[in-house]
């Protein structure tokens, strides 16, 4: 019994990848952004250990990694536009208001 819920266990984490690298796939393709930065974020979707990028001496890897941080650079808003959102000590989050009621 014990190996065929460990089974149905490691099939079910299995399906559950598979839907997730599915949604993603079907998020970033439909995404209004460069056919170049698509390609680098389904790149990125590969399965692997989540918890980490894996690097290699491969130059492609070293190309992909430097183009996905690129995409990562802070955006820069006019404060003005800056509003804290969440309760007074929860750490909050900073959106960029664009007249959308929040002051």
């Amino acid at each position: 019994m014990q190996t065929f819920l460990q089974n149905l266990n490691e099939k079910l984490k299995l399906n559950n990848e598979l839907n997730y690298q599915l949604l993603m796939s079907q998020i970033i393709l439909n995404l209004s952004i460069d056919k170049k930065d698509k390609e680098l974020l389904l790149l990125l979707l590969q399965n692997r250990d989540k918890n980490y990028i894996r690097i290699n001496h491969n130059e492609g890897c070293f190309e992909n990694v430097k183009s996905y941080l690129r995409l990562l650079r802070p955006l820069k808003l006019p404060r003005k536009n800056l509003t804290r959102i969440g309760g007074k000590n929860d750490g909050g989050y900073v959106m960029h208001s664009m007249g959308g009621g929040f002051e």
